[in-house]
């Protein structure tokens, strides 16, 4: 039986109404569609229960379609599917049961978990200068307007990527972000890996909750953030350390605004970012390892750094 989406926005004590989960989850599908894809402009899929949790609860987005899985839901992740679907009932979001192929096709392979999200993409702006921190907020400037941040700690916390490719490290480094209370992040517009539904997922979500900008420029950007008062954090292997550089252990009393530069996965950060930082560091190892290991996952070595910071007052 066909379900319209209307139909679908029933009250949630309807929903709420004890049923076998899977059942009343096919209670309000609609059709099976014969492809899944990001059809419409400027759409794309999230898959995952956590991302498509998070862009739920966000709400930032606007959602056009929820696909999951017919058959063999499971129990692992019962409660989270269980909000999903109420959400998605309150939005009016068609709802729709489709074969385990379909997803599988539609994500590329990836792993989904069984369900799959038809949302809008997240605008991309590009960030231009970093104000200066005053009474509590901030000015964001980009290419197209100028937004006041309140950080979310003492002082405020951004994280630069230097030409980070990979998308799994950059989800990683979104949710250390997220969790450590950076207010944003930025990523190299030319070199640096984009914002995709494969980094939402690694991120578990993270994506939908921190900004993320792009720069054209990261040296400039980074050069007018010192000269407005920000102090600049760029990281190094050990090998490249020197004896201006310091240990993490060293960012436990900053007093200001700071950002930290994480750089490429093969080459590091800049040579000239790393010249006009305020302070350098690197991650010193413990133990005798073998040349080709002077560093860390850049992933994990930005979890590292962002949990040794400590501002002045906190």
């Amino acid at each position: 039986m066909k379900t319209s989406a209307t139909a679908q926005c029933r009250s949630h004590a309807d929903w709420s109404r004890k049923e076998p989960t899977r059942k009343r989850w096919e209670k309000h599908s609609a059709r099976r569609p014969e492809v899944i894809s990001a059809d419409l402009p400027n759409t794309e899929l999230l898959y995952g229960v956590a991302p498509v949790l998070a862009a739920l609860r966000r709400g930032s987005r606007e959602v056009y379609g929820l696909y999951y899985r017919g058959n063999n839901i499971g129990d692992v992740f019962h409660d989270k599917m269980e909000e999903i679907f109420s959400m998605a009932k309150e939005r009016c979001v068609p709802i729709m049961s489709v074969s385990k192929e379909k997803l599988m096709r539609a994500v590329d392979g990836n792993i989904h978990q069984g369900v799959v999200l038809k949302v809008s993409k997240i605008k991309d702006h590009t960030l231009l200068r970093l104000g200066q921190f005053k009474d509590g907020q901030y000015a964001v400037n980009t290419n197209e307007d100028a937004f006041v941040y309140e950080s979310r700690r003492k002082y405020p916390l951004w994280v630069c990527l230097d030409r980070i490719q990979d998308q799994y490290n950059l989800g990683s480094i979104m949710r250390s972000a997220l969790f450590f209370g950076a207010d944003g992040i930025v990523i190299d517009y030319k070199e640096g890996c984009k914002p995709t539904p494969h980094v939402c997922k690694a991120s578990a979500g993270a994506r939908e909750y921190i900004p993320c900008f792009s720069s054209r420029s990261i040296v400039e950007l980074l050069d007018q953030a010192k000269q407005d008062g920000w102090t600049v954090i760029s990281t190094s292997t050990r090998d490249a350390a020197d004896k201006a550089s310091a240990t993490p252990e060293c960012l436990a009393s900053i007093d200001g605004p700071a950002i930290v530069v994480l750089g490429n996965e093969g080459f590091g950060v800049r040579e000239q970012i790393v010249r006009n930082s305020s302070v350098s560091v690197h991650i010193p190892v413990r133990a005798d390892t073998p040349e080709m290991f002077d560093s860390l996952n850049v992933g994990v070595a930005a979890a590292i750094t962002l949990s040794a910071i400590r501002f002045v007052g906190e």
